[in-house]
């Protein structure tokens, strides 16, 4: 009994000091770095909402820059006026300290970006 109390403790605590949850929102001039994963974590990007809040269709490429390397996420997807895009669809990417989203709208100050992301502190 008293092992899982102590087990239980431990849980609590790593849970509640080690992950943290943020939301970052931004409007693309032209490219931008959307999200930089922070030293000493991991991230996973839950949600990446996008809203064209022009009156016509924009383009949207999408790339993570992991360990310097560059994938693409979406290459030149057409946003329609005043659309939304779930960029996503309920599948989550991974990144480690450092590693970055970059985000580049074809017309500039007409994106709004909104992601979700869980980070989990490493040491």
């Amino acid at each position: 009994m008293l092992l899982v109390v102590v087990l239980t403790q431990d849980i609590q605590s790593t849970s509640s000091m080690a992950s943290r949850l943020r939301t970052v929102g931004q409007l693309l001039g032209a490219s931008a770095t959307v999200y930089t994963c922070p030293a000493n974590f991991e991230a996973e990007v839950m949600t990446f909402q996008i809203h064209n809040l022009s009156a016509g269709a924009v383009d949207l490429t999408v790339k993570a820059v992991i360990s310097s390397n560059d994938v693409p996420i979406v290459t030149t997807k057409s946003i329609a006026a005043d659309g939304h895009y779930d960029l996503l669809n309920s599948r989550p990417i991974a990144l480690s300290a450092a590693d970055t989203i970059v985000a580049t709208s074809g017309t500039a100050s007409s994106l709004n970006i909104v992601i979700t992301v869980s980070e989990t502190f490493t040491g």
